[in-house]
């Protein structure tokens, strides 16, 4: 698997967080597992798994949109891809992503170990696996 651009672990799908605060990023589970091995007891705060990075696939479908990546699109082509919304539901659906990533990202900082997508659902689709 590849990395996404703007990948938020950077060089790894896993990235553990160690009590001093440094951080060690790993390819797949098995590292992650063999990483915890060599590393001291207590040396560890936590362990994150890059879901903006893994989950990729899922945000591929043709009935949702990223809502990260719908943040920076300029407003009409958030528009258009949003299914041709109006610039009311344009803004009512930024705000509601704006606060679902703020408080994803308050959350990470207060030592959450996900990190969940955010999507979109796009107008007159239909979303059942949510």
């Amino acid at each position: 698997m590849s990395h996404r651009s703007g990948c938020t672990f950077g060089p790894g799908f896993y990235r553990i967080v160690l009590s001093d605060g440094a951080r060690r990023f790993c390819q797949d589970e098995r590292e992650v597992v063999f990483a915890c091995s060599l590393l001291r007891e207590g040396a560890i705060r936590k362990v994150q798994r890059d879901g903006y990075c893994l989950d990729q696939s899922d945000l591929e479908s043709p009935h949702v949109l990223d809502g990260e990546r719908f943040l920076h699109m300029p407003q009409r082509d958030a528009m258009r891809e949003l299914g041709g919304v109006s610039v009311e539901e344009y803004a009512q659906a930024y705000r509601a992503v704006e606060d679902a990533v703020l408080a994803r990202d308050r959350a990470i900082a207060s030592g959450a170990t996900d990190r969940p997508s955010i999507v979109i659902k796009k107008k007159g689709r239909e979303v059942s696996d949510v």
